[in-house]
């Protein structure tokens, strides 16, 4: 071997090592820095489409079993970072209004993936590291959009997405992305939403 093919060799180790490390890192940013900033939907009398699921449990809910609710759909995958990264917003949210009759809260598997996959998820522990998991399970209402029925309905296509309906069936949101301030968002809006009733 010549001494330019051994210093040939580090180099092109190097670009190569140079160039994972930049697509890794990009792959990182796109996951999660999708952060436009919510905002409510620019024709408030645009009526929701038709939809129905199952939760994780078995019980299938439709649009009709939720008429005269603010309904909340945020769609997500178990291999969705920002999806993670908003759990415990979401947890928040959901302790705030889950006795409110007016007030129906589901997080929604987008169906890209096995309802197996999702259960698994969901009864997994909030924080792990490595083999070790601790914590106490998610307290939110998982759901699973078999086929991608519902995400496809309202015209979205990616994780996290969400959606949020007035009492009178009109989607007052519809967003896709990571929300940095959820929880402050989401709850601004639905109390908008029960102050018009």
């Amino acid at each position: 071997m010549d001494s330019k093919t051994r210093s040939f060799y580090p180099r092109s180790i190097f670009a190569v090592k140079t160039f994972i490390f930049v697509c890794l890192c990009t792959i990182f940013v796109l996951q999660t820095s999708s952060t436009q900033e919510p905002h409510a939907a620019k024709d408030s009398s645009q009526v929701s489409p038709r939809f129905n699921f199952i939760t994780l449990a078995g019980q299938r809910i439709s649009s009709s079993s939720l008429e005269g609710k603010v309904i909340i759909l945020d769609f997500w995958s178990t291999d969705c970072n920002p999806c993670r990264k908003s759990m415990p917003q979401w947890e928040k949210l959901y302790k705030e209004y889950k006795s409110d009759p007016k007030v129906a809260l589901f997080l929604v598997n987008s169906g890209w993936e096995s309802i197996e996959k999702a259960r698994a998820f969901a009864s997994s522990k909030r924080s792990s590291f490595l083999f070790f998991s601790w914590g106490t399970e998610y307290d939110l209402p998982f759901a699973y959009d078999s086929a991608s029925i519902t995400l496809k309905a309202f015209n979205l296509d990616s994780n996290p997405s969400t959606v949020i309906i007035d009492t009178k069936s009109r989607i007052r949101v519809r967003h896709s992305g990571y929300i940095e301030k959820l929880y402050d968002f989401m709850s601004d809006q639905v109390q908008r939403c029960l102050a018009e009733r």
